[in-house]
């Protein structure tokens, strides 16, 4: 087995069963299997999607384990060489699975490769980071970068000052595609993925554990996949679940700044993103 795509389903059927369809309709040329988790979904029996799609392995989960512990089950289950953690508000706009691996395959220093996102209306979402280290908020803060070329400054950055149609070495990735050999999770210290957190800011600490292992994280952008983004959120929750990230990644910075620069940090981040939801609040008013 070449491939394992790692799908995780929490009372979001129609968006996971597209994004299955997808991947059947879309991924050629690789010996695949689809590994879908069901965290303890209350939308609908999790065995309808055995009836939709008889061929995939379904790992129904007694309990909500979240994104990580989700992840982990489903790689448990995975019998492929490379694994595919893929989001299920996802669907393939070409065979970006099989690009993305035939990368790897090639460039075995690269220790994860992800994918162009772009939004259901064609514009393509920030999906590669730098961390956020205290240069790189002082960076926003007094932007002398921009005295740089643009894509100079893009590449320095990354985030929304990148344009993502060109390739790219990042710090991190979003969790929504990240495909990685599986001998890798023999080299994490747990030989798993963290589970420090039980949703956002856990794919940050999982690129900072392969990047400890001397591993490149590397974007490509002619692999190419819709996502929805916050489609398996509902709406109401999202300021709640913004400031658990904003929590969850000062608490990461602490494995990046051990000693007393961290307070630093913690002092301007948090400066910055609570100003910044304290104005998405004015905004509604």
């Amino acid at each position: 087995m070449q491939l394992s795509i790692i799908i995780i389903n929490y009372n979001t059927f129609q968006l996971t069963c597209n994004c299955i369809q997808s991947l059947y309709d879309k991924l050629t040329g690789l010996d695949f299997e689809i590994v879908l988790v069901d965290n303890a979904s209350v939308e609908c029996n999790p065995q309808l999607f055995l009836d939709k799609f008889p061929n995939i392995n379904l790992v129904a989960s007694p309990v909500n384990t979240g994104f990580t512990g989700g992840n982990n089950m489903g790689i448990e289950h995975a019998k492929g060489e490379y694994l595919l953690l893929l989001n299920s508000d996802t669907e393939l706009i070409n065979n970006a699975p099989k690009i993305c691996y035939e990368y790897i395959v090639k460039n075995p220093k690269v220790g994860m490769v992800t994918c162009q996102l772009q939004y259901p209306d064609g514009r393509i979402q920030p999906t590669c980071r730098r961390f956020r280290t205290i240069s790189w908020e002082l960076l926003e803060i007094f932007p002398v970068f921009k005295l740089l070329p643009k894509a100079k400054q893009g590449q320095l950055m990354l985030h929304h000052y990148f344009d993502h149609k060109t390739f790219a070495n990042a710090d991190w990735v979003w969790g929504a595609f990240m495909l990685f050999p599986k001998s890798i999770i023999q080299q994490l210290p747990e030989q798993k993925l963290s589970d420090l957190f039980f949703m956002y800011c856990e794919d940050t600490l999982w690129c900072w554990d392969f990047k400890q292992l001397g591993y490149d994280i590397h974007y490509l952008p002619e692999a190419k996949v819709m996502h929805i983004h916050k489609g398996s959120v509902h709406k109401d929750k999202w300021i709640q679940i913004r400031k658990t990230g904003i929590r969850n990644h000062a608490l990461f910075m602490k494995k990046f700044y051990p000693d007393f620069r961290w307070y630093i940090f913690a002092a301007i981040y948090y400066t910055k993103q609570y100003a910044a939801l304290l104005w998405i609040k004015i905004k509604k008013l």
